[in-house]
């Protein structure tokens, strides 16, 4: 981040490109901070705001600041009326510009300003640096949110002994680290089902451990869904077998509590689709 040492002696020498680099400072550390918001094609809502639509064609707005085409701008509170029909509400900039009387006798236009207001346009008109569809606002933290959350799975091999079941097939996962919560699916066959422990004596068999930075603080349960079109009954044919429970300990260790099916199947697959939270 840009910043002058104002504490040196000397006499500092103010000049033109000095309180540039200093305006640089503050506007590049706001925009990259507002950059955590999301695109800024799209434009969203930083503060303020709110919107009312207390009839059709009606709205109003709060004061507020929106991040739009890397830019950050103020939005004057305002109402409008008659957005129906072949009009619709729009978020209008405007830029203004006034001047500055120089030694030279000049007077430049260099204070500038840009704010925004509500106005009512006709529908279809082209959206463009200056102005918006109201509707297409979005609240700040979209991109955040997408940002601290992995986009690529990872993936777990899982393959376990004839004995433990011959359970085959792979799970998936990736983490949320704004919500600090861990993503988990998968399919898993289990070719030699009737090698699990009878009913009711029902075991929970180590699939495999997840990594550091997977694995929750406290154990975590969820559940896998029969797949499959046919139903199976479990080894003392009283009951169906629609899922079975999983967990995953504080050391990573995802385990599954298979049940035995009908002497008749020899072996039956499960799928999963669960979130976690880590904390």
């Amino acid at each position: 981040m840009k910043s002058i040492d104002f504490t040196q002696p000397g006499g500092f020498p103010l000049t033109q490109d000095q309180l540039h680099y200093l305006q640089q400072a503050y506007t590049e550390s706001t925009r990259a901070l507002a950059a955590m918001g999301g695109d800024s094609s799209t434009p969203y809502t930083i503060s303020g705001m709110t919107v009312t639509n207390p009839a059709t064609g009606d709205y109003t707005i709060t004061d507020g600041w929106f991040y739009y085409n890397n830019e950050m701008v103020r939005c004057l509170a305002g109402s409008i009326t008659g957005a129906s029909g072949s009009s619709d509400a729009f978020i209008v900039i405007t830029n203004t510009a006034a001047p500055l009387v120089y030694n030279d006798g000049s007077t430049p236009n260099v204070v500038l300003d840009q704010t925004a207001s509500l106005q009512v346009l006709p529908s279809g008109t082209p959206t463009d640096a200056t102005h918006f569809l109201l509707s297409a606002l979005r609240r700040f933290g979209s991109g955040f949110g997408a940002a601290n959350r992995e986009a690529a799975w990872k993936t777990l091999a899982i393959s376990t002994p004839a004995a433990d079941g011959g359970v085959t097939g792979t799970v998936y996962y990736k983490k949320d680290h704004t919500a600090n919560t861990l993503h988990i699916r998968g399919l898993l066959t289990a070719a030699n089902a009737q090698n699990f422990a009878a009913s009711p004596g029902t075991l929970f068999y180590l699939m495999g451990t997840l990594p550091a930075g997977y694995v929750p603080n406290n154990t975590a349960q969820f559940t896998a869904q029969s797949f499959g079109a046919a139903s199976i009954k479990d080894d003392l044919g009283i009951a169906w077998i629609k899922q079975i429970n999983f967990g995953i300990n504080n050391t990573g260790q995802l385990f599954a509590n298979w049940i035995k099916p009908d002497i008749a199947v020899g072996g039956y697959g499960v799928n999963f689709n669960s979130i976690i939270s880590l904390d």
